[in-house]
């Protein structure tokens, strides 16, 4: 091998581990791990420094590293002691690959089988999941949760939600050139949306996909067809809920948990629901205590403890994520904190404002992320964190491209 064969071959190299990144995420978090810490690696040495320069100089890539590098200077002023505050420092280390992303060259084509990887994964959940519905009694015993092979429910909606979508505005992109295709298309998106309220509701995914059918409404060309869609989805919606006793025990226990006490909830009863609104009314008091810079770096469960004693949490046990990312921000590096991840937020949103393919994608990325970071804090969790970053930074490099060229 040359010299000149080398970044070629790194380039090669990167790329493989980009769509096996891809196919990981919903699948395996150290595979995930795994998976990017090779991309980032190779993607750092085949990187084109001019680029990546003149890519830190726009907000939706800054603002991610402003972010992070606010989250490790909190560490000064943690309540925590610093072993033990700078490892919440690794969930916002993502951040990071935003910029790296953005600022390697992908090809429309390398980027498709990127997305082909990620959605031959969901492909293979959804057959499962669907197999597991349709059969009970058969060798399931292994998955996480009914109709959910791998991590858990909300992971696979949003993940199943996203591929919907993404098929659906494919689908009616290419309706008149390929109607076989569109069709196939269609179908499969239909089965993606059905199994997140048939098998195994999880309500912010629901949600979740409620806001892209929205968006999808939107997108969809003149009233006609836009009412077609929405009549559509709230049948396959409808007959979902209805028909499923999953689905059923789901909506029951947000009835009954919100009222939940603290080690008072019937044999098999959550308290997802009365955990949040726990969680957010106490972290409006944290807030108070220390508006501008939070309590530092770390500081979520140390703060929740201290409330142990008089107000219990319906977990029995204080909690390291107040399930909302603007409270897991604002509470560790207080409003400033959380000004920053709504500015990158709103950054993001400006750079998807077009109506072509990859900008109508991008926007469901960011809706997708804004809505499910209202319930959960969906930056620093493992995989939706990493599929938003990885997806913004690669969306954003297509968008780019096309607007250099």
């Amino acid at each position: 091998m040359t010299n000149n064969d080398l970044p070629r071959k790194l380039a090669d190299a990167r790329q493989i581990a980009a769509i096996a990144t891809g196919f990981s995420l919903p699948f395996s978090t150290s595979g995930q791990a795994i998976a990017v810490s090779i991309f980032a690696v190779l993607a750092l040495l085949t990187l084109d420094r001019d680029r990546f320069i003149a890519t830190l100089r726009r907000p939706a890539a800054y603002l991610p590293v402003a972010l992070f590098v606010l989250i490790l200077v909190g560490v000064l002023w943690s309540i925590q002691p610093l072993s033990g505050a700078i490892r919440w420092v690794g969930p916002y280390a993502k951040l990071l690959l935003i910029p790296l992303v953005m600022a390697t060259a992908f090809t429309p084509k390398q980027a498709l089988q990127i997305a082909y990887g990620f959605l031959a994964a969901c492909i293979c959940l959804l057959a499962l999941s669907w197999a597991a519905f349709l059969w009970p009694t058969g060798p399931w015993g292994w998955f996480k949760a009914p109709g959910v092979p791998f991590k858990d429910n909300a992971v696979q909606s949003g993940c199943f939600a996203l591929c919907a979508f993404a098929l659906a505005v494919g689908a009616m992109r290419i309706w008149v050139q390929d109607t076989r295709r569109a069709i196939a298309m269609v179908v499969l998106a239909l089965l993606f949306f059905a199994d997140i309220f048939l098998i195994y509701v999880s309500k912010t995914g629901a949600i979740m996909a409620t806001a892209l059918l929205g968006l999808f409404v939107i997108h969809a060309g003149g009233w006609r067809r836009s009412a077609m869609v929405a009549v559509a989805a709230m049948i396959v919606i409808g007959i979902a809920l209805l028909t499923s006793p999953q689905a059923q025990r789901r909506i029951a226990e947000i009835n009954s948990d919100i009222n939940a006490n603290s080690g008072q909830t019937a044999a098999g009863e959550t308290v997802s629901t009365a955990s949040r609104l726990d969680f957010w009314s106490k972290a409006v008091g944290f807030v108070k205590a220390s508006p501008i810079v939070g309590h530092g770096t770390g500081s979520i469960k140390p703060l929740y403890q201290s409330m142990e004693a008089t107000k219990p949490s319906p977990y029995g046990q204080a909690t390291p994520d107040p399930h909302n990312q603007t409270l897991h921000t604002v509470l560790q590096v207080g409003l400033i904190g959380g000004l920053l991840l709504w500015a990158m937020w709103i950054a993001h949103a400006r750079l998807f404002l077009a109506r072509d393919y990859v900008s109508i994608i991008g926007q469901a990325v960011v809706l997708q992320n804004v809505i499910g970071s209202l319930f959960n804090s969906h930056i620093s969790a493992v995989t939706q964190g990493m599929l938003y970053c990885l997806a913004v930074g690669l969306l954003g490099a297509l968008v780019r491209n096309a607007h250099s060229e």
